[in-house]
């Protein structure tokens, strides 16, 4: 059980008569530091003379702020200036952008070391008559900024009779960053805290904190929770975003202990839905580390010389991998033990078998640990007890699945508490049961997986200097829509970064398109850039027909319903319930009934509708049964997870496309709308070269099942790639999103071949100036997967804040790119590169390493 203190915070006054003011972008304030008066002070706006007063609750403000400073208020949403320190009480500052603001909103001051205690009355309150007094296992402390903020901590619990709570330190502040490495020394664990932390750093710095955060705390043994807006969207809708689905897995990647839910639990519509979707991405992440690399990174960084049962918590950890156990076993009563054997992060779980309540509950936060509470602890070593106690103990396992039957065991024993210089006892067991007869091709686990070494080298200096960038290299694909396409809208387009645009085929005439393509040439013509030009094809698709009256079709959980392929009919044809009740749905694809068998998946509207299918009833019907309750309306999107649609890569529609459209009007590429084969590939290149198109670059968007299983022919006779992560999101499970990312974009790297991350990347700015926390470290993510480009869609085409969307792309990837490990990469690209290669190659190869050796990148 876990107690998340209030903490010390920072908030506006109220306002003269409760109302909202408005603060225009440009306009001066001013702010008075009215203290704890900030429940009565009222602040105000008089319309007349445009003077704004708002209050703060933070008394020293004027102390600690200078001309410059930001003040950010409601999350960020409104940015002041400070231009001058008026008084004690008083500045005089100027407002970065346009905002309604309401009385009683958060503050943060970006920099500056807040001089409040780390635990306020209210806190120290709840700290030991609630944490203390109901026996609480963390206590999870808001804004620390220094060692000492633990140990005054660390007092209060102690003087409550608090000594077995731990301490749980949340990085939230800019001073938090900076003393990061004495706190984690005096903490049990850390939080990273992204809301707070995205506020007080910059959007684009919040990757680089979490990474550097993770694996110092991986490397002081310390659990590490990383927290905010990781399935946010998921308070509302039943499914995650794209770049939340890679967040979570991000996370582990990086080395964290657990994933936090907030409102996604609290006050969210689908609490049970967010949490089995994080355990399901949590999950197959852990099969997609690479557990041989993280223990030789976490033993090489890890302080010399060790104790000696760290020491042996590294060696069971190598065991684990040597012999490919299903478990491991640790008998103790000490803690301290268990964090030791985890640190290390073996990729099977490890088995805590105590009899010790607290230590059973000291699992709760660390990575792979799992508890096993027994009746008592035999004394000694190798006793007939002891043996049968840790026989029940596997049994258990494996029939909790925790340990699949017949696989070896590593068992730790001999360990007790506050002997830290003992030696352990490590011994190797065989699970019960018959193991499956599986042997691993050419002897190794690995010879199936493609491996991914994305290196990062992360310095506070990288977090901390805002001005710290690289030159970006990562390129920018920009989606054009009403929102951008006006000539002053392409323009800032281009000044915000914009490298590539693209034109959706899947709306819009040519004849609209080829308004926007002039008026975007000649305004790049005029700026002296060159860009690219992107035809995005609309491809086949699968639509609900129509419905009877237009009305929305209300279906229930398990409720039966008949899907009819009715193909090009969809559009006149019109379903909905019969005179029997039984509720029928057309389906645009014509051999809906030949594809599909019973257990299949259908999903409907962008997923928010399942129906598996229980039986064929003939060529043109099949019977299924919802899996959810939807109101469905007509013409929905469909998608057939795990089944190959038989329909050209190219429509009549698409041909057209391209060839009176791309080829005329000299696009450079075509992105290719569900490419399932490398005959998919080579149909489209005939087509474009059939009519003088051989100029124009193929990009092959990965959207389903079936282009990832022939990814490697799709690879070969593409020119590049887009990991196309809406479609592919439905196709495949959310879980498995972010593995499949990784996986096409290292062989992509390995092949020479550009790739394109695309879809949701910051899809929050839609509608908000500012990212999420899970879209901020996605974005990052992919520059460090091995990205060439990242993908805006709605966010230019539609969005409120199209070039700020730019912007904060722009900035993401340029900071990424400062803390990618460029030796680690180029050695790992070259060592999987095919030989012999080839003259251009090698040459490539020399070039790159000289630039790294020489430092070239700062030049």
């Amino acid at each position: 059980m876990m107690l998340d203190t209030k903490g010390p915070e920072i908030r506006t006054a109220m306002l003269r008569d409760h109302k909202n003011i408005q603060i225009d972008k440009g306009q001066e304030v001013k702010v008075v530091a009215v203290g704890a008066a900030y429940t009565e002070f009222e602040g105000f706006k008089d319309e007349a003379t445009g003077e704004t007063v708002i209050g703060l609750s933070y008394a020293s403000l004027c102390q600690h702020v200078k001309p410059g400073g930001r003040i950010l208020m409601a999350d960020g949403s409104l940015a002041i200036e400070v231009r001058k320190i008026l008084s004690d009480t008083e500045l005089a500052g100027v407002a970065l952008n346009s905002k309604s603001l309401g009385e009683r909103k958060n503050c943060n001051l970006p920099g500056v070391h807040v001089d409040l205690p780390v635990l306020g009355e209210k806190d120290v309150d709840d700290v030991q008559a609630f944490a203390c007094k109901f026996g609480m296992d963390l206590i999870a402390v808001s804004f620390v900024q220094s060692a000492d903020d633990v140990k005054f901590v660390r007092k209060t619990l102690d003087d409550a009779g608090g000594q077995g709570i731990k301490i749980i330190s949340k990085i939230e502040s800019w001073h938090g960053l900076i003393n990061y490495d004495e706190i984690l020394a005096v903490s049990d664990g850390i939080m990273i805290a992204r809301g707070d932390l995205a506020m007080e750093v910059p959007s684009e710095k919040v990757a680089l904190a979490q990474k550097m955060m993770t694996t110092k705390a991986n490397i002081a043994g310390k659990f590490v929770v990383t927290a905010t807006q990781m399935l946010e969207s998921m308070t509302s809708n039943p499914l995650p975003t794209r770049a939340e689905m890679t967040d979570v897995a991000n996370a582990v990647f990086d080395g964290t202990d657990a994933v936090m839910l907030s409102g996604e639990t609290a006050g969210g519509k689908f609490p049970i839905k967010a949490v089995e979707t994080m355990a399901a991405i949590v999950a197959n992440a852990e099969v997609g580390v690479n557990s041989y690399q993280t223990l030789s990174f976490i033993r090489e960084f890890t302080d010399r010389p060790m104790t000696t049962l760290e020491a042996s918590a590294g060696c069971a950890a190598k065991s684990v991998l040597d012999v490919d156990a299903g478990l491991v076993v640790l008998a103790s009563r000490d803690p301290a033990y268990v964090r030791y054997v985890c640190k290390y992060r073996p990729r099977v779980p490890v088995l805590v078998v105590t009899d010790s309540p607290a230590v059973a509950r000291a699992c709760a936060p660390t990575y792979a640990a799992v508890p096993y509470i027994a009746d008592s602890m035999p004394s000694g070593r190798r006793t007939f007890e002891g043996e049968m106690m840790l026989e029940r103990a596997v049994v258990w396992a494996v029939q909790a699945g925790l340990c699949p039957a017949g696989h070896e065991v590593v068992v730790i024993e001999g360990v007790d508490v506050g002997q830290h210089r003992c030696t352990p006892n490590i011994s190797i067991k065989v699970a019960p049961g018959r193991a499956d007869k599986y042997v691993s091709p050419k002897g190794s686990a690995w010879y199936a997986k493609t491996v991914s070494l994305r290196s990062t080298a992360i310095s506070l200096e990288n977090i901390l200097d805002v001005h710290q960038h690289s030159a970006r290299k990562t390129k920018i694909v920009c989606t054009l829509g009403p929102a951008c396409w006006s000539q002053e809208g392409l323009s800032a387009l281009l000044d915000a970064g914009m490298n590539v645009a693209r034109f959706n085929f899947s709306h819009g005439s040519q004849e609209s398109h080829k308004e926007v393509l002039d008026r975007l040439r000649a305004v790049a013509a005029l700026k002296g850039r060159n860009i690219a030009y992107l035809l995005d094809t609309k491809g086949p698709e699968i639509r609900t027909a129509m419905l009877k009256g237009g009305k929305n079709l209300e279906l229930q959980a398990d409720q039966r319903v008949v899907l009819e392929a009715v193909g090009p009919d969809y559009q006149t044809w019109e379903g909905g319930l019969d005179s029997d009740g039984v509720a029928h749905i057309g389906i645009s694809y014509d051999k809906l009934c030949q594809s599909l068998k019973p257990g299949n998946i259908i999903k409907v509207s962008d997923g928010t509708l399942s129906i598996v299918v229980e039986e064929i009833l003939g060529d043109k019907q099949l019977c299924g049964r919802c899996l959810n309750a939807k109101s469905l309306g007509q013409t929905k999107n469909v998608n057939l997870p795990g089944v190959h649609v038989d329909m050209l890569v190219l429509t009549e529609k698409d041909v057209d496309d391209l060839v009176n459209f791309a080829v005329r009007h000299r696009l450079d590429y075509v992105a290719a709308s569900f490419v399932q084969s490398g005959d998919d590939v080579r149909f489209i290149r005939k087509v474009l070269d059939n009519s003088g198109g051989a100029f124009v670059r193929i990009i092959s968007k990965i959207e389903n099942e079936a282009g990832l299983e022939h990814f490697d022919d799709i690879l070969r006779e593409t020119d590049g790639i887009m990991v196309a992560r809406g479609d592919l999101a439905m196709e495949v499970p959310s879980e498995k999103v972010a593995l499949a990312q990784k996986m096409m974009i290292t062989k992509a790297n390995i092949a020479g071949k550009f790739v394109v991350t695309a879809t949701q990347m910051l899809e929050s700015m839609t509608s908000n100036p500012l990212p999420t926390r899970a879209e901020m470290t996605d974005v990052a993510n992919a520059v460090f997967d091995g990205t060439d480009a990242v993908m805006l869609s709605g966010e230019t085409a539609n969005g409120s804040f199209p070039v700020k969307a730019v912007e904060t792309m722009a900035a993401i990837v340029s900071n990424a790119e400062t803390a990618n490990s460029y030796y680690s990469n180029a050695t790992f690209i070259h060592d999987h590169t095919p030989k012999p290669a080839g003259r251009l190659e090698a040459i490539g190869v020399d070039a790159s390493a000289a630039v790294t050796d020489c430092d070239g990148l700062r030049h």
